[in-house]
């Protein structure tokens, strides 16, 4: 650990005595708790109506004003479908009860200079009409249906985004 390199505190201690072991393991030099800074769940809603799909405007950092999938991180004792009923429901008010499973991408996610490693799966929910949303202005500014043919992957807030839209593209074609 360099001088200027931050101490971490053991979470089991509460000491300033964590060392960093491998990629994502911190070792307590006083107590010897090993911590894990694992991967974390996160779910979206690739939501489709007539040809086109919604996307929102992120209300915060990271990534504020770039567009992204609905959705968000899964809670303790939570099951993914679970998380994006209950994300949809908080950022949108859109209830839903079906959904398909599409695919998962790895992503970043850098939050208060913490850089955070996620595991991003991504749904498909089919309407047959547009649903009058409401939205949680906290966390999303706007949203916007897009035509599929018209979609720019180039906006998307994040890589996981970006390779689902691509993927989920190159699906319909």
């Amino acid at each position: 650990m360099s001088k200027n390199e931050p101490r971490l505190h053991c979470v089991k201690c509460a000491q300033p005595s964590l060392i960093k072991q491998g990629e994502k393991a911190y070792k307590c030099t006083l107590c010897e708790f090993v911590y894990f800074h694992n991967v974390a769940a996160a779910v979206c809603a690739v939501i489709v109506c007539h040809g086109q799909m919604l996307l929102v405007e992120r209300a915060q950092q990271p990534s504020k004003g770039k567009l992204d999938f609905p959705g968000g991180f899964v809670d303790y004792d939570e099951s993914n479908e679970q998380a994006l009923k209950r994300e949809l429901q908080e950022e949108l008010q859109l209830p839903i009860n079906a959904m398909g499973y599409l695919f998962s991408y790895p992503n970043r996610y850098l939050y208060k200079d913490v850089l955070y490693s996620t595991l991003d799966s991504f749904f498909e929910v089919s309407l047959d009409t547009k649903p009058a949303l409401v939205l949680q202005q906290e966390e999303v500014s706007r949203y916007l249906w897009v035509d599929l043919a018209n979609v720019d992957v180039k906006q998307l807030a994040f890589i996981s985004g970006k390779q689902a839209m691509a993927e989920y593209l190159g699906r319909k074609d």
